[in-house]
């Protein structure tokens, strides 16, 4: 599948419109989400490549909060076309051909819901494009479908030009082997409490079945990836923690009632 030959637009569409309401609103969103995982450029002056980057928002962002060498490629032409209204350098066509050709050295590079997209037999060298693209003190952040989110067959097929969806584990070995041996991978979100029971019925299947603990169930993971463990390291150290932990709630009216609290009593006893 070649994703040239379709024109994105019309599934973009059903969440983002060429509108200011809807700049605003994802502009805000794109503060959010940079505020909950740290990931703002290190220096104001850092050289900064969106992959996917469409329509421009999160770079509107950036922009906004006095970034200034900020660059974006999409393959879509609709949403690069409305970029560029917005005097933002955005090159039209494939991230990879990009990366080839340029001779930047890039300090951070982003890739939100990019890399679903695209053909599994290509990820590897795209993320190995970007591992010798960027300076040593490089910053890889990028988001994706979570396979272990209840939601993970609606988030695998909302979208027909999706190949694949992760799981903690296979997104680490994607990068473990593309060079970035130092990253962590974090929920997408912090979840109310409301949520976080619905989703028990996943957790405690997580935990007897697999016996893992450290699982993930929000719809989307983040990724931070770096090239070495120092930067890691002080990213660990300002990056906010999420907590979503699941855990077993009691409901008083599911506690045993009292004659049958007595008879475990008397189970119990030694006569």
């Amino acid at each position: 599948m070649n994703n040239t030959d379709f024109d994105y637009a019309y599934q973009y569409s059903n969440w983002h419109a060429d509108t200011p309401e809807s700049c605003a609103h994802d502009m805000y969103q794109a503060k959010l989400f940079f505020d909950t995982h740290a990931i703002y450029p290190e220096q104001k002056e850092s050289k900064v490549l969106e992959i996917g980057c469409g329509m421009g928002r999160v770079m509107l962002m950036l922009r906004e909060a006095g970034y200034y060498n900020l660059n974006g490629i999409d393959i879509d032409k609709s949403q690069a076309d409305i970029a560029k209204n917005q005097q933002l350098n955005v090159f039209l066509g494939d991230a990879a051909e990009l990366l080839q050709q340029s001779d930047t050295k890039y300090n951070t590079v982003y890739a939100f819901d990019v890399l679903e997209h695209i053909a599994k037999e290509k990820q590897l060298a795209l993320l190995k494009l970007i591992y010798d693209k960027t300076s040593d003190n490089a910053c890889l952040a990028l988001s994706t479908p979570n396979a272990l989110a209840p939601t993970a067959t609606f988030y695998r097929y909302i979208d027909f030009t999706h190949t694949i969806i992760y799981t903690q584990n296979t997104i680490g070995f994607l990068l473990q082997n593309a060079g970035f041996h130092f990253f962590c991978v974090r929920p997408q979100h912090q979840e109310t409490a409301e949520v976080q029971k619905l989703k028990l019925p996943w957790a405690r299947l997580y935990r007897h079945e697999f016996g893992i603990d450290n699982f993930i169930l929000t719809p989307n993971l983040v990724v931070v990836a770096f090239k070495t463990r120092e930067a890691l390291d002080e990213y660990l150290e300002k990056a906010p923690l999420i907590k979503n932990k699941y855990n077993e709630t009691v409901d008083k009216k599911n506690k045993p009632g009292g004659l049958r609290r007595l008879w475990g009593h008397i189970k119990k006893m030694k006569f």
